[in-house]
């Protein structure tokens, strides 16, 4: 994953929450920010994200060509996250970049067969916080963002790198239980629609194969003839660590 694009992340959340936080100290905040409290923290995902389109590849490497390799079904993120929360309690605004990835590698006939996705999520969330006491904050959170992903296809003799993006939407539910004070555990569940419809060669060697129909640098990825659909689209639980400022 380009390094660039991850540096750029963490600097813009770290920029707007430091912003946000000074906003809300100054003279006890203004307006909207009155009295609001600041939270960074980090979390990690283990999600489903079945990629139907790279799955279909491997279906063919392995009746043509005895792969071994697995199919694409479940991922796994790391996320920062940065929330402030208004002095109503009630209402809190998040942003969350996070890192995802997912891999199968194997063997077959012509040797090595193995793909591999990397890439980035940034969703600005609004969450809803309906139960709240000293011990456990219940909420309930939405957004809409934007996700970018990288590719790589070994099949044997050839090799294609792609990349492609789009924005998509996430809802969810969850808790944090704060047993020791300023110190917040969180479990999550998520439903993220974020499927990217085209994906763009940025380098292919060795020929075509297992039912990969084009693959030309610049050019949209095909397979029997029709566009490789990736996704982060899928189900998510994630564990978490919040600190209260």
């Amino acid at each position: 994953m380009n390094i660039k694009n991850i540096s750029t992340v963490l600097i813009s959340t770290v920029i707007l929450f430091s912003g946000t936080s000074a906003l809300a100290k100054k003279k006890g905040g203004r307006g909207a920010f009155a009295g609001g409290a600041l939270s960074v923290g980090f979390g990690y995902s283990f999600a489903t994200a079945d990629q139907s389109g790279i799955n279909e590849i491997i279906q063919n490497a392995k009746a043509s060509n005895q792969a071994t390799t697995s199919e694409l079904s479940s991922a796994t993120e790391y996320s920062l996250q940065g929330t402030f929360r208004f002095s109503n309690g009630l209402v809190a605004i998040q942003l969350r970049p996070s890192l995802f990835q997912q891999s199968q590698s194997g063997s077959g006939s012509a040797g090595s067969y193995s793909y591999s996705l990397s890439g980035f999520t940034i969703f600005p969330l609004v969450r809803l916080i309906p139960l709240s006491n000293d011990l456990i904050d219940f909420y309930i959170q939405a957004g809409l963002g934007y996700g970018k992903l990288d590719g790589e296809i070994t099949n044997g003799p050839t090799k294609i790198s792609f990349t492609g993006s789009n924005f998509g939407a996430q809802i969810g539910l969850g808790a944090d239980f704060c047993f020791i004070p300023d110190h917040c555990f969180g479990i999550e569940g998520n439903y993220k629609y974020l499927p990217i419809q085209r994906n763009v060669a940025s380098s292919s060697s060795g020929g075509l194969s297992n039912n990969i129909t084009q693959a030309t640098s610049g050019s949209e990825v095909e397979v029997a003839g029709n566009d490789l659909q990736t996704k982060f689209t899928g189900i998510s639980g994630t564990v978490s660590y919040t600190y209260n400022f």
